[in-house]
């Protein structure tokens, strides 16, 4: 099965097997794969950026910079909501900062899809707060 078709909604499937199997995508570092889950018009927008990145290429160019600029970039997950047209993933992303600092954000992700493919992501994250004594 080629990673395109895997990365559909099989038949008798659902929007939630996609968006674990993209989430797991996500924590391997592997951007050929979590790239195999968007259409080719797909687009991704962190918000607080006004910039929004369109089509296949340059969204993957833009998750290979996220993924290569917070070393070891994982995502634990908190929540998942959806339906055959989208899905919202709650998680707690950790990373290191290249100089070696510790970053804990919390995450919000909004995935438009059709045809069982990813057209467009929005990305909301805030710096989590240290838990209260």
């Amino acid at each position: 099965m080629s990673s395109s078709a895997a990365a559909k909604i099989a038949p008798g499937s659902s929007w939630k097997d996609l968006a674990v199997r993209y989430n797991a995508a996500w924590n391997a570092h592997d951007v050929a794969a979590i790239m195999a889950f968007h259409a080719d018009d797909t687009s991704y927008q962190r918000h607080g950026n006004p910039k929004v990145y369109k089509g296949k290429d340059v969204v993957a160019e833009q998750f290979g910079k996220d993924i290569s600029g917070l070393p070891g970039i994982k995502f634990e997950p908190v929540a998942l909501y959806g339906s055959d047209d989208h899905f919202v993933s709650e998680s707690v992303l950790t990373a290191t900062t290249p100089d070696g600092k510790p970053v804990t954000m919390e995450l919000v992700d909004v995935i438009t899809l059709r045809d069982g493919k990813v057209v467009h992501k929005s990305s909301y994250f805030v710096q989590s707060r240290p838990p209260k004594a």
